[in-house]
């Protein structure tokens, strides 16, 4: 069941991306959000993921995101923990491939969020 919520959860991400649509993605994304692990070593909060993938929707930047290698690290009635390869293809330049854990938590309107992401490392294809 919870490998399940998962994918349904990534297909979802994947699909608010390839439509541009950021109501839908920012509907999976929890407004306690934080982001870890980056190359200069800020954290992203909700505000700043919101307005990276509008600029990028607005821009056509992200083509979309793909994923692989997805393992279930931990469970609980309301949080999942997983890490998995993401896949982000990008109109013009280089793609990037990201392992990241993320921990998605079942929110109090019953709907599945992303709370937190690590990237552990990336690289560009």
């Amino acid at each position: 069941m919870s490998q399940t919520i998962i994918e349904q959860w990534l297909q979802d991400l994947s699909n608010s991306i390839m439509s541009f649509d950021l109501e839908a993605h920012m509907a999976l994304v929890s407004s306690e959000v934080q982001v870890y692990g980056l190359p200069s070593g800020k954290v992203v909060n909700y505000q700043q993921w919101k307005i990276r993938r509008q600029n990028e929707f607005n821009n056509e930047e992200l083509q979309g995101l793909s994923y692989t290698l997805l393992k279930v690290k931990n469970m609980t009635l309301r949080r999942l923990v997983f890490n998995v390869e993401e896949n982000m293809q990008a109109r013009d330049g280089p793609s990037f491939m990201v392992n990241k854990d993320i921990i998605l938590e079942l929110e109090e309107d019953n709907c599945w969020r992303v709370v937190e992401e690590k990237i552990h490392h990336w690289k560009a294809s």
